[in-house]
């Protein structure tokens, strides 16, 4: 028996039934907690980083940003 056949020999209540059990292509709900993880980790990255103006020289500046970098990450 093909679909069309099974189509035509199905009543109306139970093409309802069978309707009713099929996932419509309707709105999806997405999760948004990965992005807002990110975006907390910038946030604090850029709350918690030194500004160049801040430390002796380049070399400085370039290690503590590296270890506040490393912070971040694990928090």
């Amino acid at each position: 028996m093909n679909l069309d056949e099974l189509i035509n020999s199905m009543t109306a209540e139970q093409i309802k039934a069978v309707m009713a059990k099929i996932a419509s292509n309707g709105p999806r709900q997405v999760s948004t907690d990965r992005k807002a993880k990110r975006i907390a980790r910038t946030a604090l990255y850029h709350n918690s980083a030194p500004k160049p103006h801040m430390c002796n020289d380049f070399s400085d500046y370039v290690s503590h940003s590296d270890s506040i970098r490393t912070q971040v990450m694990y928090e």
